[in-house]
């Protein structure tokens, strides 16, 4: 080790013990920052006057020094570490420092909720028995009031608040546009029920915030010294209770091994904000927490978590995905991501809960596969534990009470009424949007040729003129009429394509503020399919134009095709015409035809970020009017 760093830290060890764990925390947190974001100019800088530096490093002996012997440099009103400096230093003061730190940090057991596992369980049963008393106690985390303290200074509230007012204006919009709207099914899209509650929008927002503002998905670590794409070596695990176990990688370049710590424990998450599935429910239930929501964190035996929040307004858990930005919508994972579940438990402050029944219309294969323990033997652990939490002498009468009556209500809501959900067909769910394109395959989550929505414009029930327009900043399309009044309007990219392939998602770069779909990373090409059909047997298409907006780099290709189908019975005759032009496009070749078929293909692309080098509707997210694609679609008599 370099010997002005050692000095450094034997001048640490000097401090009263208090200050010297204040100091060495705020620098483990400055290394992390920095390697998990090496590029970022914000992580490289210590402003001196931060309340980190003033409190925890400016007070110890050592500390301030530890930062220029890794080749930090002073500014004028801060400190920084220069792109191009090696990392080897601070790798090696972040290892000295997890080290030191991994003994000071205790959590307490409570031995009294292991006595309450049946006492005939076999080794399975009190294997999967602890694994729930584990997340039973975490739980209690969120309820730490500096740690809550921690947690709303990330919070942008105010900018919260007024995008929740901002979507109720459009709420209201919406429903005076549908209440005159001849489409049915648009119609009954919206009503006032939806903008009852401003507490539920805020959520909404709250989560749309988390997912592409605030938390950043991690498939697996970039290497800290070239940058390069790094691949799984080991799993190893840690001696620091916060962390539950250490991913090994090594470099594809330059075989440098690259850790990342899996966080179970929320605080480092609310500096570092990265992770897969469990970092980010994590977090995002502490938020939910600490803005006083009622919230429980979700547990999938095979393999996912997320939260539930209980509305006030409606009377029920609420759920939400921060990783999909997805909410209410309990089904997906059966219907849409295809898993098989087996048990889905919720814990909180007050409780543990079974709440598989609200994730799955399968109940005979979901009881075929509980097979870790009788049904009687859990239901009576799960009574033990929500006695024993709700008998602590901290625990008011009152709290006892209402959760009971919260109980109740949610019962009734988990009975299942057979043909009750016959409309949830797997068609109204999407797969799964975060992670590779290669891990959510092996994952059996999703299939090569993976279908969305399966929707299909039907142009002729607004007349003769068809005009719609997608915004990819506002993530909707929009059906106007020849006076730019709008007729319909459909939210999700998704929900009005026909067929995509590829792992086609919605990327958001907030560096560049920049939004528009490309293809998942791991794939060669991607593909996107809009179906038109002409169902008034009296019409038939006269002319089609196109305006799309596309970005090629680095050898990077957008191929654009429409092919119109003429008879109705067989779809024989049939026409393919290649857009060269999709900046403005016209053609009167689909003249006569019934059917269009738009299809967008991105493929090419050079190294590892070849996925991104074909882009479909690139705009800036603040163009909030933008029609990244337009179609017209102009009826005859037939």
């Amino acid at each position: 080790m370099d010997k002005d760093l050692q000095r450094s830290l034997n001048l640490l060890k000097e401090n009263e013990e208090q200050v010297r764990n204040d100091a060495e925390s705020a620098l483990l947190t400055v290394c992390q920052n920095i390697l998990s974001h090496p590029n970022d100019k914000q992580y490289r800088e210590v402003r001196l006057d931060d309340p980190m530096v003033i409190k925890k490093l400016l007070p110890a002996l050592g500390a301030i020094e530890c930062l220029f012997d890794i080749g930090f440099v002073e500014a004028t009103e801060h400190l920084s570490l220069p792109q191009g400096t090696p990392l080897a230093k601070l790798q090696a003061l972040q290892s000295l420092l997890s080290k030191n730190s991994s003994h000071k940090i205790s959590v307490p057991r409570n031995t009294a909720l292991y006595e309450l596992m049946p006492m005939s369980s076999t080794v399975y049963e009190k294997q999967f028995f602890r694994s729930i008393i584990s997340h039973f106690e975490s739980v209690l985390r969120y309820e730490d009031a500096s740690l809550q303290e921690k947690a709303k200074k990330v919070i942008p509230v105010e900018e919260l608040e007024i995008a929740t007012m901002t979507r109720i204006r459009q709420l209201h919009k919406h429903i005076k546009i549908n209440q005159s709207c001849p489409d049915k099914a648009a119609k009954s899209q919206y009503n006032d029920a939806d903008i009852d509650d401003a507490r539920d929008l805020f959520l909404m927002e709250l989560l749309h915030w988390f997912k592409y503002k605030f938390f950043t998905w991690i498939d697996s670590p970039k290497c800290t010294t070239c940058f390069s794409e790094c691949r799984s070596l080991e799993t190893v695990s840690s001696n620091d209770p916060k962390c539950s176990e250490i991913e090994v990688y090594k470099c594809t370049k330059c075989a440098m091994r690259v850790k990342f710590p899996r966080y179970s424990d929320p605080e480092p998450l609310l500096t570092l904000r990265r992770g897969r599935c469990g970092e980010w429910a994590n977090v995002f239930t502490l938020l939910c927490r600490t803005l006083g929501y009622d919230a429980r964190f979700i547990h999938d035996h095979t393999d996912h978590v997320w939260t539930e929040v209980w509305s006030i307004h409606e009377k029920r858990w609420i759920h939400l995905d921060p990783c999909e930005d997805i909410m209410d919508r309990p089904l997906m994972y059966e219907k849409g991501w295809k898993k098989k579940l087996s048990y889905v438990l919720a814990f909180s402050k007050d409780e543990v809960q079974d709440v598989t029944w609200r994730y799955t219309r399968d109940l005979k294969g979901v009881m075929k596969r509980r097979n870790l323990c009788s049904e009687t033997k859990l239901l009576q652990f799960i009574e033990s534990l929500n006695k024993y939490r709700q008998s602590s002498l901290n625990y008011s009468a009152s709290r006892r009470q209402y959760v009971i009556k919260r109980r109740v209500l949610e019962l009734l809501e988990l009975i299942h009424v057979p043909k009750k959900h016959k409309s949830d067909d797997d068609d109204n769910y999407q797969g799964r949007i975060t992670g590779s394109y290669a891990w959510k395959l092996a994952r059996g989550e999703i299939s090569e040729a993976n279908s969305t929505a399966k929707y299909s414009w039907d142009i002729s029930k607004y007349g003769e003129a068809f005009h719609m327009y997608y915004s990819i900043v506002n993530d909707a399309y929009t059906v106007i009429d020849n006076d730019d009044k709008v007729l319909m309007d459909l939210s999700g990219w998704q929900n009005g394509v026909n067929e995509a392939q590829g792992g086609m998602f919605r990327k958001n770069e907030n560096d560049w503020k920049r939004a528009y779909l490309a293809r998942s990373p791991g794939t060669s090409s991607g593909k996107v399919k809009w179906h038109f059909l002409v169902l008034n047997k009296n019409l038939c298409v006269r002319t089609f134009d196109l305006r799309a907006i596309v970005k090629e780099f680095q050898n990077g290709k957008v191929l654009w095709e429409v092919e119109g189908f003429f008879d109705d019975a067989s779809q024989s005759k049939s026409v393919a015409l290649i857009i060269n032009d999709c900046s403005n496009y016209h053609t009167d070749e689909l003249k006569g035809s019934r059917k269009l078929i738009l299809t967008a293909t991105v493929s090419g692309g050079e190294g590892d970020c070849a996925w991104q080098h074909a882009q479909l509707f690139r705009q800036s997210l603040e163009n909030k009017d933008d029609r990244s694609l337009s179609i017209d679609i102009q009826l005859e008599d037939r």
